[in-house]
């Protein structure tokens, strides 16, 4: 399957680019000019913080959830392949709760009463966030420009994006992706983790 190149990760790969090329010129560029440039580059692959309501009259915010496991998948209550996911994504929790894994649905444009109304006829195991027209297309931009529904980003114990997909991701569909997902989570479930915050 051929896959294009998010606008995240060519921002990466420019920006490893410019470090290298940086670097590479010890004479040319202070040492202090060396540390703005690794400090710059250190958070690269950082997911980008939110904070959004969910239909259980929570708050949730992305920085919180630090040291957990985050399936965040962008989807909508009219998109059929989003609806599609829900049970592979239930079966997901129910597998991986207990061990730190989360999974944050945020609908790109329905309302907190059409989300309610939705998790009326269909069951789902994770909370659904929502927030403005505005919040969305932050949240969306800030994500590389989320223009397709589902779309779906693995985050790690200390908030870096491991993981990506545009597209559905469904077990009988596409056995290889799904496979490929539960794995990324076990490895980084397995995984250490040090909290970087300062208290």
């Amino acid at each position: 399957m051929k896959r294009n190149l998010t606008p995240l990760t060519m921002v990466g790969i420019l920006a490893l680019l410019g470090y290298f090329l940086l670097f590479g010129e010890d004479s040319l560029i202070s040492s202090a000019q060396k540390k703005a440039v690794k400090d710059a580059l250190a958070d690269i692959n950082k997911a980008p913080d939110f904070t959004l309501s969910g239909i259980d009259d929570s708050l949730y915010t992305l920085r919180k959830m630090e040291g957990e496991v985050v399936l965040l998948n962008f989807w909508a209550t009219w998109c059929g392949p989003c609806r599609m996911e829900i049970p592979e994504f239930n079966e997901l929790m129910k597998t991986y709760r207990d061990k730190g894994f989360s999974i944050l649905g945020v609908s790109v444009s329905d309302n907190e009463k059409q989300l309610k109304n939705f998790s009326k006829s269909f069951t789902v195991e994770y909370p659904l966030l929502f927030g403005s027209t505005r919040e969305m297309n932050k949240v969306m931009k800030a994500y590389g420009g989320v223009y397709a529904v589902p779309s779906s980003f693995l985050i790690g114990k200390s908030g870096n994006i491991i993981w990506s997909y545009p597209g559905a991701i469904l077990k009988n569909y596409d056995p290889q992706l799904f496979a490929g997902l539960v794995y990324e989570i076990e490895k980084e479930l397995k995984s250490d983790y040090q909290s970087t915050t300062v208290e």
